[in-house]
């Protein structure tokens, strides 16, 4: 999947989540972005590996491209990184950065999973590619079903975003369905030692 499909697709599922958390804010939205982004850093034509390239050819030798950086292992690994750089850097008001970049890595995975090639999420116990789409719902990247799930996608950010600014997103959420995502955040805040 291409970057801008990432992102889209991530703020697309993301934007709904932050404004259910009461995270819904600029810092937490470009980390959300920042950690859908990361996992492609193995693979040096990309978004991220055109502007990291040094460290984007170490990990494509070393790990090719969706092996080590596609799966569970380094999203915890990303996670930690961030939350030990927001311990030494991060304000008050940036507190749940790492949290939300966490989520987009992990979008990212769940993304790449529709894909034709899946993802190893368990790499490197398993060399199994986990396929998410089975035999109909999967995309191809670059063609027609990418550009579809970009254009679907983009349309549910910008009615998002009207929402928002209409002050009715919460619209997307109601009652239970919102309720039951609110506290399920909470839940994995306070799991990863995130709650002040």
């Amino acid at each position: 999947m291409q970057y801008k499909t990432h992102l889209a697709v991530s703020l697309a599922v993301g934007i709904p989540l932050m404004s259910c958390a009461g995270d819904l804010n600029f810092p937490n939205a470009m980390a959300l972005c920042a950690g859908t982004l990361l996992p492609d850093i193995d693979y040096p034509s990309s978004y991220m590996g055109k502007r990291n390239k040094f460290i984007s050819k170490v990990a494509n030798k070393t790990l090719g491209h969706r092996g080590g950086t596609h799966s569970l292992l380094f999203a915890v690994l990303v996670y930690a990184f961030f939350v030990w750089i927001r311990n030494l850097y991060f304000a008050q008001a940036a507190y749940f950065v790492p949290f939300w970049i966490l989520c987009g890595y992990l979008m990212h995975l769940s993304e790449d999973s529709f894909s034709k090639d899946g993802v190893n999420w368990l790499w490197p116990l398993t060399k199994h590619k986990a396929k998410s789409g089975g035999k109909f719902a999967y995309y191809s990247t670059g063609k027609l079903s990418e550009v579809l799930v970009f254009l679907a996608a983009g349309c549910v950010v910008l009615l998002e975003l009207k929402l928002a600014y209409d002050g009715n997103l919460k619209s997307l959420t109601p009652g239970r369905t919102g309720e039951f995502l609110k506290y399920s955040i909470e839940f994995l805040k306070r799991v990863l030692c995130l709650k002040t």
